[in-house]
């Protein structure tokens, strides 16, 4: 048989969540027009109830548990007030794709066919959103984007935030109370003064969307705010179509294999150190992480190659 496949782009929406494998993980639980929810792994509104009932999705993290949140950090909660237990939080999803698909039309059900021929594959999917936003209604243009979570102090209130940086330059805050646009430009004066920050060093009260608040303190490791800039800078360069700084710095890598003279050594050394600090662990596989870049900038060690 003559195989072919197609894609289709299913619009969806945002809203917090917590993984529990072995620690809290805080995540963006993806929830689309078509009845689909991606939880680590994309399942529809009956495999949803599955995840919460074994507790793999939580809306909740008990007092004195310790969260990590990707990219930013790993905070212990000193406190918290959550506006959703297991019923609620999934009464609130189903609502999200209502929102989005009043009539509730053409939602997706995975058939026990389906469920079969993936676990037979070993498959889960668990597919990358893509950010956007509407341009123009007319023929719907739309402008892309990359994210991340951080911080936001915001009149007077600490606010977890996702940031958005667009392929034209835009940069929007957003949170569940608000939207704020910004310019790229913009963002080195918000991360110096604080505005975005990454560190609960004193217990931090944090409003996390409308899912709840918490106080927070940092567990042993948060990302420096400089480096959150870094990939920010990266995001806006990826979204461009240029070169990001772990690209550059693999080329040169390899070019350094190739021929390992000083100078590009000493390029190789600036392009690393250019790599957002908690993100260099994805020059290499999940075994090698950075290890050989760190072997050859930063000690004598030699290997064959």
């Amino acid at each position: 048989m003559h195989k072919i496949n197609r894609k289709k782009t299913v619009e969806g929406t945002r809203i917090p969540g917590f993984i529990r494998n072995g620690q809290y993980f805080y995540i963006n639980v993806d929830v689309y027009e078509d009845g689909m929810i991606n939880c680590w792994e994309l399942v529809d509104i009956a495999g949803l109830e599955g995840k919460l009932d074994i507790n793999w999705l939580q809306p909740q993290v008990p007092v004195g548990e310790n969260i990590s949140i990707f990219g930013l950090g790993y905070y212990k909660v000193e406190s918290a007030v959550w506006k959703y237990d297991k019923m609620s939080y999934l009464q609130y999803i189903k609502e999200k794709i209502k929102q989005m698909n009043p009539e509730l039309s053409n939602l997706y059900v995975v058939t026990d066919a389906e469920k079969e021929r993936l676990e037979k594959r070993r498959i889960a999917y668990s597919p990358r959103a893509k950010e956007f936003y509407v341009k123009s209604e007319l023929g719907y243009q739309t402008v892309e984007g990359g994210s991340f979570t951080v911080f936001f102090n915001h009149q007077d209130h600490n606010y977890l935030v996702n940031l958005v940086v667009y392929e034209d330059g835009t940069v929007t805050i957003y949170h569940s109370d608000f939207t704020i646009q910004q310019r790229v430009e913009d963002m080195e004066a918000l991360f110096d003064d604080g505005t975005l920050f990454t560190s609960c060093d004193a217990p931090t009260r944090i409003i996390l969307d409308n899912f709840g608040e918490v106080t927070l303190t940092d567990a042993g490791y948060s990302v420096d705010g400089k480096e959150k800039l870094k990939e920010l800078m990266d995001l806006y360069k990826e979204m461009n179509g240029e070169e990001t700084t772990l690209e550059v710095c693999r080329n040169l890598y390899y070019q350094y294999l190739q021929y390992p003279d000083e100078d590009t050594k000493a390029a190789l050394k600036v392009a690393y150190e250019a790599i957002p600090e908690h993100e260099r662990v994805y020059l290499g596989d999940m075994d090698s992480r950075d290890t050989d870049y760190i072997r050859i900038l930063y000690t004598d060690e030699t290997r064959e190659v």
